[in-house]
């Protein structure tokens, strides 16, 4: 009775704490085209409807940063439920793959599904791959708990096995030079994968809600790959990408790639130590090494969280108001919580000019910067400095200007860093009450 009592509490706990937070308001997802020949096919590659499933949309991240496309088109969404993502959540608005048949208008993701629909008719593109994580390894037949029919990992999904009248119309043909690429590469025997034929025209009253479906319906060839939850995420990119790869030579579209197709090379990738984000266009963060909190951060007063701009070679970053805090994430990982500041922001200073070790530069705002031995922020008429972890002694001013000041590492305090190793100082800059932007300094 204590147990089933302690469960009751624990579940009405949860309850009301999503009754009564503030959701996360629905985010559209980015479609980035790559299109080298009109004449070509075109293929519309989608990852991250279920935000749980990050095994989908860091393969459409890794797609987009590592290859490239020779002769043919790819429009790629990195992540089509973004909000989702940020909470690791399957669909903090139920489930976005079980939207296409009917919905409501009052949904708050209808403008997104509408959005999805108008990509997936649109008439350029020709085939749909559609990429999901799933539980077990699909088999035919039972075998295990693991290996059976209700388990979806590891499989090349179609909804039927022809489309009369559609360019690439021959689903089960397509799909089985796709499984027989994936299958020459398994890792592991039990990897295996097999084709899952759901026929979902003769009653998968399931299925016809899902995104391939209505693509059927709309005369486009769709086709879904599953990439197995028992895997580590690694694992997940490399078939799902054997999966991209075995659609393009199906249909005809020339590519390559900068690096060997192995999960160890992806694991590398995936968690690549030179990657960064920029902040509204003022403010530059390595992903990897912060400090677990960032405190008095400047972000733009008055603009809604999901509309601060984002730029980096990485497509599944994005901010996550939680807690009072400003969450940084990486896909489906924390990178850093940020207490922030919020400010105006003046957008008039495009450089810095600045001496690093003695030799004058001009750096571009934002910018990270190494320096050996020491840095000077040389003087800016009408703007200010502040280095934040830098004291000017004797200096009690609450807002310090410290251009024209030679500072080392020895000047900087450690916990003031960005970064958990000590070496990296925030360079502010402040036109008035106005944050102008920010450089990094990172030494070495």
């Amino acid at each position: 009775m204590k147990r089933l009592l302690c469960k009751y509490l624990f579940f009405m706990t949860g309850f009301f704490a999503l009754a009564f937070a503030k959701p996360l308001a629905p985010i559209d997802f980015d479609l980035i085209k790559i299109q080298t020949n009109p004449n070509a096919p075109t293929l519309l590659l989608m990852g991250g409807i279920q935000g749980d499933e990050p095994g989908g949309f860091n393969a459409t991240n890794m797609f987009l940063m590592h290859y490239k496309i020779l002769d043919g088109n790819v429009w790629v969404v990195p992540v089509l439920n973004k909000h989702s993502m940020l909470l690791n959540h399957r669909g903090i608005y139920d489930d976005m793959n079980r939207k296409f048949a009917s919905l409501s208008p009052n949904d708050p993701e209808a403008p997104i599904i509408s959005h999805i629909k108008d990509l997936i008719t649109a008439k350029e593109v020709d085939a749909i791959l559609h990429l999901h994580d799933g539980s077990g390894f699909y088999r035919p037949t039972y075998q295990s708990p693991l290996l059976g029919p209700n388990r979806w990992g590891n499989c090349s999904i179609i909804d039927q096995e022809t489309l009369n009248g559609a360019r690439f119309g021959n689903l089960e043909e397509i799909l089985t030079g796709i499984t027989q690429h994936i299958n020459q590469k398994l890792l592991k025997p039990i990897h295996q994968y097999h084709i899952r034929d759901t026929h979902t025209a003769k009653g998968d009253k399931e299925m016809e809600k899902a995104l391939t479906y209505f693509a059927i319906k709309n005369n486009k060839p769709a086709f879904a790959n599953e990439a197995s939850k028992e895997l580590p995420l690694e694992q997940r990119v490399y078939y799902h990408l054997l999966a991209v790869e075995g659609m393009l030579d199906q249909i005809g579209i020339a590519y390559q790639k900068d690096f060997e197709l192995t999960p160890k090379n992806l694991y590398r990738l995936i968690n690549d130590k030179t990657l960064d984000v920029i902040i509204a266009n003022r403010i530059v963060l390595p992903l990897y090494g912060l400090r677990p909190v960032l405190n008095h951060f400047p972000l733009p007063k008055n603009v809604e969280i999901s509309q601060i701009p984002l730029e980096s070679k990485a497509k599944i970053i994005g901010l996550l108001p939680k807690n009072n805090q400003i969450w940084l994430k990486y896909g489906n990982k924390l990178m850093s919580r940020i207490n922030p500041d919020y400010m105006e922001f003046d957008t008039s200073l495009k450089t810095i000019a600045l001496k690093i070790d003695g030799k004058e530069i001009t750096a571009d705002i934002p910018s990270i910067l190494r320096a050996k031995e020491n840095f000077e922020i040389l003087p800016l008429e009408g703007y200010r400095v502040n280095v934040i972890g830098y004291v000017i002694p004797g200096d009690t001013s609450k807002k310090p200007n410290e251009s024209g000041i030679t500072i080392s590492k020895k000047d900087c305090i450690p916990k003031f860093s960005i970064d958990r190793a000590g070496k990296i100082f925030r360079v502010e800059i402040y036109k008035g009450e106005q944050f102008s932007g920010m450089v990094l300094i990172r030494f070495e």
